[in-house]
Order: structure tokens, then C-alpha cells, then sequence
């Protein structure tokens, strides 16, 4: 809509005809006071004003319209009849968008009204565009900069002084002037970078600024030079941004990528990549670093008494102390430049150290020492007190491997010979390791493939009354016969077979076997005895245990009373509360139990005595020196009266002299297994051993 405002009627008339025949609203007001009120009420998109009007004349109407919020912009073109310079400079200065002298061209002023809220509209458009712009720019933290390089001057936006933090008025135009914020080494940088804008060329970077309040943020700047048409430099177009926070979460992602999230020490990767890089340059330099490969002892246990949130922060005093063994272990001195210690957390409680530029093998074994020694002090964690000690492989670059892989398992194997030598000590790698491991890995795949080809068999050994001398039960012991290797020992095989998982489908086949070999003795009239098969842990643990078993005595017909069952001490004492519920449930199944080399674990008596257990085994070990040893004797002893005592039944394995079995009877122990009896035999051995020898049921 447009207010027409003119004192004149006819004109009046005439112009609102033409502003009216070309689509265009209009309001007419007689003089100014009228136009004002108007104004107030209403919202025009142009005012068309005449300069004579009676009362207030237009130049005053035109200033009060532009004194209100909603005139600031509005297009306001002044009618007069005055052609005078001081007229429109008057007009011009009170705020007039355009003039027209009359008499009017109707046709003439329906084009500058046209072009008038044109050009309103594109000022609106462009006043709207760089609010946006401001807004984005204050959101971004974007300001803008132009150096003008013949002035040697440079103008900056509020903005862009803002992101450099208060600053003397004196260094705002100078264009080098405020490099003293940049830190270095980056100021040197951005100068040198500047200087060479000045002969042309772009840049872009990222500096870092100290602001008066002390904070540091980082800046990202970028310069644009532009020639004239000679193609000098006139001037530098450029934007600085402050990228702090961006930098922060780069800074963040890099070392999530690259350091474990739980204790802060470099991850798998970043290991892997600084293992590459160290190994480069010590072939290129020709000296030597050390791996130490670590594994701490019996973490597992830790974590299933207490959890794994103080197992988690058992770990994170491990880091801690890793670093400070290594900042501590007194090395020959370094150049820093070269000198790259690395503590890395491979994952679980696997950790590594790798030591650069060492002059001997023994500091290696020096940091090793120190390691263990901080790892082996009491640490108190949630009101714990707990001992975590560490196994460490050491392996040597060049001597031990040329490559990062074979470095690795290398320092793997040593860790695991420390593990064997008892833990809580450190080993060097040597070549019999490398032999001892593709041995290793050889029989563990035979002895994938031995249960499949039937290479297993179970050899059976009598247990005797000791008054009597009659078999009353007997024990199954596994034996392995490889094509090639022959007789395999159960010392070799069966810890191999824990480590593999393949323990578990081997005990249960010994149950299975077992059972079937007692049916077909039944089948066969001879006198039958219980059989007892040793369980590992690893099966008393199966979920499979309860189920293999019954399947055994239900596929064969065989009654639960010809299987007896040997357990270790550490299998039923790891977890006694599961281990009860397990050995309720066996007995449940008319199964006799025995624990098996009594002695040599950690038994706790008041939990013993509410196990149902029917035998103790007492170990060879402490047979074997009967009678002439004290402490043997005292031992045994001490289990016949503890078995006494809780009316369990014992048996004494190991027998091999008379001497050992006229103690035991003088002892009144009741049974007794050995070679002074019989060694253990292959089925159709036992069998005719059972033909032969009358029994006890």
C-alpha cells in the first residue's frame, strides 16, 4: 500500500488514478499531521510525499517518519516544484530515498515508484542476507580481515578482533601487530606466511593465540592475495576462524583411536604403529631396543571374587605403575629426540614396554626387574588389600627378530616360559622357546585330530583292600598312542588339552569309555568293580557335565554305583558354593566322589567337611618316601585322621614297596593303589586280572 500525501486535490486525484490503473493500493492524507497519524496506524510500502504542504511540510513529515522503527527503510520519495540544489539536498539529508519536480509525468512516476520498492526490496534481501550472514559468523566464531599492502594497513571485524581477545587500538590496523599472541612456534610460522601473501601467495593455517586472560585458543586463518591490473598486490582478503573446540574433539578422537580408554596408555595400534617406526629406525641407525611382553598372574581370580570394577581399577594402578618403573629404572641417559619408551595396554591384562637405543641386553632385564618388584608391592584398591605380580617375556631387536611379528611372538614365548618357571619373574626369548613352541603347536594339532582317530584308550589300575589284598575298585587312566610319536605322556598331552578347550569332549569320552567297558565286563559274567574317572576342572566346570554323564549310564544300562568320580582339591575349592551345588547333583545320581592327590591343594576344613565326599586320595608324593621320611609320615598321618574323623574312606596311591604298604595297614588304611599291586592295564589285561583274583563287592 502507498500513502500519497500533497495538499493539492488534483494532483491528489491524478496520481492515485495512475498508482491505482497500475495495481497499487493507496491511501491519501491532506497535510502532514494527517500523513503521521496515518503512518502510526498503518503499514505502507512507500510514501509518496510533496514538500509545500500546509502546517507541518514534508521535510519535517519525512523526518518523523524516519525517527520511527517501522520508516527506517521504508522508500519515502518527495513531490515538489522546487528545482533548487538546497531543496534536494534537504530532502536527501532528511532521509529522502528519490525526488520528482512537478509538474508530474504519471506515467513517469509509476516507474520510479516501480523501481523504488524494487530497490527496497533488494536492500530488505541484502539487509536480511547479512544479518544471516553475521549470525552464522558470530556462531562460526568467523570474522573477516582486509589488508590494504600499499597502505601496509589492515582492517578487522569485530568479530575477528574478538577472536584474538582484547587487544591495544594501536595493533588493530597494523598488520603484523598482533603475532605477538601467537605462541610458538606457530608465530613464526604465520610470519613467514604473511610475507609471502605479500608477494602473492595464498595460505592457510592453524596457530595457536594466548589471549590477556591467559587462555589459549587455536585459529584457523586463511588469506586470499588480489593483483590489480598490473598484477601487484593490492591488498589481502582474508577470514580467521577460532576452531578451539574442533581441535579439541580431533585432539580427543586421535587419542581414543590411539590410547585404551581405561588406563590412558596406548592402545594395540598405536603400539603396533610405534613398534614399526622404532624398529625402522634402529635398523637404520643400528641399535638395539628390547620388547617386554606382560601378563599379570591370576587377574581371572581377582576379577571373580571382587568384579571387574575392581578389577578395572586394579589395572589402572598397574599403568601407573608401569610408567613409573620405566621413569625410574635408571637407563643409560638418551637424547630425548630419540629416546621413545612406549607403554602400551594390548587389551585384557596384556601389556607391553618397549625399550629404544639400549647399549646392553641387561637393561632390558634391569626395567624387567624393576617392573616386577613395583607390580609385587601391595596395592589397596576399594579397602582390598591385593598382591598383583606380573610374567614378562623380554625379546631383543635385532637378535631375537628382525620384524615386528616375530619381535611379538618372540617376547610371547618368553612370557609364557616365565609364566612355567612360576610366575612373577621375567625370561629372555631363546631358540629352544622357538623349538618348544612348534613342538607345542604340533602336538596340539595331533591332539585335535587323536579323539577323532580313535588313538585314545584307557588303561585300568586296581585299588586293593589293604587287609585283603582284593580288588575292590580300580582307576581309569587315559593313554594316548600317536603313530608316529608312540606313547605320548598324560604329563605332555593333558595340559595341552586344558589350554585348548579340548579337555572337556576328552573327559567326557573317558566317562562314555569307561561305562561301556564296565557293560561289556558285566555282559561278559566277569566279577565287575567301580571304576573311577578323574574329572579336570575344566569339565567339573561344564555345563555339559551333569548330561554326558547320565547319557553314559543310560546308553549302556550301566548302574550309577560302578562310576566313581575324581576331583581335584583346587577344582571344588575354586568356587564352593557352585562346587556344592555340583557334587549334590552328582551324588543325586548315585555317583561315589573322591578327592583326588588330597594334600596338595588348599582345602579349607569347615567348607571340606560339608562336601559329600565318600574317598580321599592321599598324593603319591608324600607315599613315596614312606616310612623313612618324618614329614611324609606326619602327613599321612594327619589325613588318616582327618578322613577318621570326618568318616571318610582313603586310599593311598603310589604303593610300590611293602615297606610303604606295612605302613599304611599299621596306619588302617583301607585301600591301596600301585605297582606293588599291579601296574595299570589295557582293558583285556584288567580283565583277566579280574577273572583271576577274587574281589570284594
Amino acid at each position: 500500500m502507498i500513502l500519497l500525501v500533497d495538499d493539492d486535490v488534483m494532483v491528489r486525484l491524478m496520481a492515485a488514478e495512475a498508482l491505482i490503473a497500475s495495481g497499487f493500493e493507496v491511501m491519501e492524507a491532506a497535510d502532514g499531521e494527517q500523513a503521521l497519524e496515518l503512518f502510526d496506524r498503518h503499514e505502507f510500502s512507500l510514501v509518496l510525499l510533496d514538500v509545500s504542504l500546509g502546517g507541518i511540510d514534508g521535510f519535517e513529515v519525512c523526518r518523523q517518519m524516519r525517527e520511527r522503527p517501522h520508516g527506517r527503510s521504508l522508500p519515502i520519495i518527495m513531490l515538489t516544484g522546487m528545482d533548487d540544489t538546497h531543496s534536494i539536498d534537504s530532502a536527501y539529508s532528511l532521509g529522502a530515498t528519490d525526488f520528482v519536480t512537478k509538474p508530474l509525468n504519471w506515467t513517469l512516476l509509476v516507474y520510479r515508484v516501480r523501481y523504488a520498492l524494487r530497490a527496497a526490496h533488494t536492500v530488505a534481501d541484502l539487509e536480511t542476507s547479512e544479518r544471516r550472514l553475521a549470525v552464522a559468523q558470530r556462531v562460526a566464531r568467523l570474522g573477516g580481515w582486509l589488508w590494504h599492502v600499499d597502505q601496509d594497513r589492515c582492517e578487522r571485524s569485530r568479530i575477528c578482533l574478538d577472536l584474538w581477545g582484547d587487544t591495544p587500538s594501536s595493533l588493530h590496523e597494523v598488520p603484523f601487530g598482533l603475532l605477538s599472541r601467537v605462541l610458538s612456534p606457530d608465530r613464526q610460522h604465520l610470519r613467514e606466511a604473511m610475507e609471502r601473501a605479500r608477494e602473492g601467495e595464498p595460505y592457510q593455517m592453524s596457530f595457536r593465540v594466548q589471549r590477556d586472560e591467559g587462555t589459549v585458543v587455536t585459529l584457523y586463518e586463511q588469506a586470499l592475495p588480489v593483483r590489480d591490473e598490473f598484477g601487484r598486490v593490492v591488498r589481502i582478503e582474508g577470514v580467521t576462524q577460532d576452531v578451539t573446540e574442533r581441535e579439541q574433539a580431533q585432539r580427543r578422537i586421535r587419542f581414543l583411536a590411539y590410547h585404551d580408554s581405561l588406563t590412558g596408555l596406548a592402545n594395540r595400534q598405536m603400539f603396533r604403529e610405534m613398534l614399526d617406526h622404532t624398529l625402522a629406525r634402529s635398523q637404520r641407525t643400528g641399535s638395539r631396543c628390547a620388547l617386554l611382553y606382560l601378563d599379570l598372574d591370576r587377574l581371572k581370580r581377582i576379577n571373580d571374587s571382587y568384579g571387574h570394577t575392581l578389577g578395572d581399577q586394579i589395572l589402572r594402578e598397574v599403568a601407573s605403575r608401569l610408567l613409573a618403573s620405566i621413569r625410574s629404572a635408571d637407563l643409560v641417559a638418551h637424547d630425548d629426540s630419540l629416546h621413545e619408551e612406549v607403554v602400551a595396554r594390548l587389551g585384557g591384562d596384556e601389556f607391553t614396554v618397549l625399550l629404544t637405543d639400549l647399549s646392553r641386553a641387561e637393561d632390558a632385564a634391569r626395567v624387567a626387574a624393576r617392573i616386577c618388584a613395583e607390580l609385587g608391592r601391595p596395592l589397596q584398591v576399594a579397602h582390598v588389600e591385593l598382591v598383583v605380580t606380573a610374567s614378562i617375556g623380554i625379546a631383543i631387536f635385532p637378535d631375537n627378530g628382525a620384524d615386528p611379528e616375530t619381535l611379538l611372538r618372540h617376547a610371547d614365548m618368553a612370557m609364557y616360559a616365565a609364566k612355567q618357571r612360576g610366575r612373577n619373574t621375567y625370561e629372555f626369548f631363546t631358540e629352544a622357546m622357538q623349538q618348544q613352541a612348534v613342538e607345542r603347536l604340533s602336538l596340539e594339532q595331533d591332539l585335535a585330530r587323536a579323539l577323532e582317530s580313535g588313538q585314545f584308550s584307557l588303561h585300568y589300575q586296581p585299588q586293593v583292600d589293604a587287609g585283603s589284598g582284593r580288588i575292590v575298585s580300580a582307576e581309569a587312566l587315559l593313554r594316548w598312542e600317536h603313530p608316529q610319536r608312540g606313547m605320548v605322556s598324560p604329563v605332555q598331552f593333558i595340559p595341552v588339552a586344558e589350554e585348548t578347550g579340548l579337555i572337556v569332549p576328552l573327559g567326557e569320552w573317558v566317562v562314555l569309555t569307561a561305562c561301556r567297558q564296565m557293560a561289556e565286563w558285566r555282559q561278559a559274567g566277569l566279577p565287575v568293580v567301580p571304576v573311577a574317572v578323574n574329572l579336570s576342572a575344566h569339565n567339573f566346570r561344564s555345563d555339559s557335565l551333569l548330561t554326558s554323564i547320565a547319557h553314559a549310564l543310560e546308553s549302556t544300562g550301566l548302574p550309577s554305583s560302578y562310576l566313581h568320580v575324581e576331583l581335584t582339591e583346587s577344582a571344588v575349592m575354586q568356587e564352593p558354593a557352585a562346587a556344592m551345588k555340583t557334587l549334590g547333583a552328582l551324588k543325586a545320581i548315585g555317583l561315589k566322589l573322591s578327592i583326588d592327590d588330597f594334600g596338595t591343594g588348599y582345602s579349607s576344613l569347615s567348607t571340606l567337611k560339608q562336601f559329600p565326599i565318600d574317598l580321599l586320595k592321599i598324593d603319591r608324593s608324600f607315599v613315596r618316601d614312606l616310612p623313612e621320611d618324618g614329614s611324609s609320615a606326619s602327613i599321612v598321618e594327619a589325613i588318616l585322621a582327618l578322613a577318621n574323623a570326618l568318616g571318610l574312606g582313603v586310599v593311598a596311591e603310589g604303593v610300590e614297596t611293602a615297606a610303604q604298604r606295612d605302613f599304611l595297614c599299621s596306619r588302617r588304611c583301607g585301600l591301596m593303589q600301585g605297582y606293588l599291586f599291579s601296574k595299570p592295564l589295557p582293558a583285556d589285561g584288567f580283565a583277566q586280572l579280574l577273572g583271576a583274583v577274587p574281589r570284594y563287592a
